[in-house]
């Protein structure tokens, strides 16, 4: 090992800020409360107009308004329904407590840490093998590499950690991990993504909730620490929102589900369905087998891993096509709502946090409908009553697009901009699981993701960028209807300007407070 790299490993620190971050659901904004007593309103009054047929216009687009806003809405009203439960049941935010930890002394349970990698950065896997390596309570570490790097199987015995690898990467993550459960017996076992550094007391903190022999898992949230720079900005601010409402309200109806990363896992429980999952989403289809099984599972809302948000377009791109994929897949493969095995509030939990990743269909239908105006004059609903429409249309629409300031109490720009650009990785993952489509697995920080080809993921983008600000000019030649025309050519510089925003984000830096 070069002098260069030994340098790198005595000198690494977690970061300043590593102790002192905790995702707090228990406390509830005052736009929160909002967001509770308007959205059912906002929600009816919009669907009152929209969804009679009386007031549509062009019946090809009204069509597709109806499929996009039902969509939006049933989002919006799993994502109301999760809130709800968050703020009015008490009982899951004392879930998070700490318990005793007689547990470890009594049992002195055995515990395997297996720390993933396929190609990321060796110093983001130094950092992460180092603090896995660090943690209180004995147990020892294992680096899985699918990257079959010997840099990292030097980093691992400089670390004293075991290295593991195989000769091909099938099954992608999942098959990673089976392999190493594998080569090892311990009666729990740890995953952590290369990127994902834990605290010190990571293990103190969760075995002991193993104490109950029903449980399965025990999961923790992801906290980003690269929040500076833009894209990673937005896509840490809408994982705010899952972290902090979604998560926790999951252990009222036992759904809480996998994320991949910074959990620990029963061993007895993952042999029970034959090993992680085989899916490139293998983290919600393991957790929807352990609760078929009758497992339960916990999320403990309290920070014990920093680690890294996507920073550049296809890094991004291909996580939340990842995500939606597995999601998607489980809607129309294996559909939670037919499940006889779970009850019907772990059906609706796995149902909503499916639907969501249909929500490329209403961002791209929000996105095409005032460029089509502007350019052929033809629109999904009828406005000739200029007053009574924008009654109905602009509250719901302010409402959806402020859902994160009013859950969070603010809202970047940046979670604006990769919202709105996620329809194409949203819309391929339909496709693909709609054919059958195969899709290459890519760590996060993984150096390959860098290497794709940028145009291939936003060409769209550009499309719908270039034809936006075309449709500004012909849309204001000739106007049929004044008010019409300026309100549709307001969202068109508002989303265009969001997907410039998007498409310079590499490069844009965000000064967080």
């Amino acid at each position: 090992m070069d002098v260069k790299l030994k340098n790198h490993f005595r000198t690494s620190r977690l970061p300043s800020f590593f102790d002192s971050r905790h995702i707090s659901s228990s406390k509830m904004f005052n736009t929160t409360t909002i967001f509770l007593f308007a959205a059912p309103l906002v929600v009816v009054l919009y669907v009152s107009f929209v969804f009679n047929p009386a007031n549509a216009d062009n019946y090809g687009l009204y069509a597709l308004q109806i499929v996009a806003d039902s969509i939006a809405i049933v989002a919006i009203l799993g994502l109301w329904i999760t809130v709800l439960l968050d703020v009015i049941v008490e009982k899951h935010h004392r879930s998070h407590q700490p318990v005793s930890n007689s547990f470890l002394d009594e049992r002195h349970p055995s515990v395997d840490v297996f720390v993933t990698t396929a190609g990321e950065p060796l110093d983001v896997i130094a950092k992460t093998v180092q603090a896995a390596v660090d943690m209180d309570y004995p147990h020892t570490t294992f680096v899985l590499d699918d990257g079959r790097s010997d840099d990292v199987r030097k980093l691992a015995a400089h670390f004293e950690a075991v290295y593991f690898t195989r000769e091909n990467n099938i099954d992608a993550k999942a098959g990673n991990v089976n392999n190493g459960l594998r080569h090892t017996s311990a009666e729990f076992f740890v995953i952590f993504d290369a990127d994902q550094v834990p605290k010190k007391h990571f293990l103190m903190k969760l075995l002991p909730y193993m104490k109950n022999e029903r449980i399965a898992m025990v999961q923790s949230p992801q906290f980003f620490s690269n929040v500076d720079r833009f894209i990673a900005c937005g896509t840490s601010q809408a994982q705010e929102v899952f972290y902090k409402y979604v998560c926790p309200a999951k252990n009222i109806s036992n759904s809480a589900f996998c994320v991949g990363t910074n959990m620990v896992f029963r061993r007895s429980a993952i042999n029970q369905i034959d090993g992680i999952a085989r899916n490139n989403s293998e983290d919600i289809w393991t957790s929807f087998l352990l609760h078929e099984k009758g497992w339960e599972t916990i999320f403990i809302n309290e920070v014990l891993a920093i680690g890294q948000a996507p920073s550049t377009i296809v890094s991004y791109f291909k996580q939340q096509r990842r995500w939606a994929t597995g999601g998607l897949g489980m809607l129309f493969l294996l559909n939670p709502m037919r499940s006889k095995k779970l009850n019907i509030d772990q059906r609706f939990q796995y149902f909503f946090s499916n639907i969501f990743f249909l929500v490329g269909i209403p961002a791209l239908a929000y996105i095409m409908f005032p460029i089509i105006y502007l350019l052929f004059d033809a629109k999904p609903l009828n406005t000739d009553n200029g007053l009574v429409w924008a009654l109905h249309y602009v509250p719901y629409f302010a409402l959806y697009y402020s859902l994160t300031w009013l859950l969070l109490g603010r809202l970047r720009l940046a979670t604006l901009a990769t919202a709105i650009a996620n329809f194409y990785p949203y819309i391929l993952a339909l496709f693909s699981v709609l054919f059958d489509s195969k899709q290459d697995w890519v760590a996060t920080t993984s150096k390959k993701s860098g290497q794709d080809f940028l145009m291939k993921w936003v060409w769209p983008h550009v499309f719908f960028l270039i034809l936006g600000l075309m449709s500004l000019f012909v849309g204001w030649y000739e106007p049929d209807n004044f008010w019409t025309t300026l309100f549709n050519s307001a969202w068109v510089v508002v989303n265009s300007y969001l997907l410039y925003l998007f498409l310079t984000g590499e490069r844009r830096f965000v000064k967080i407070a």
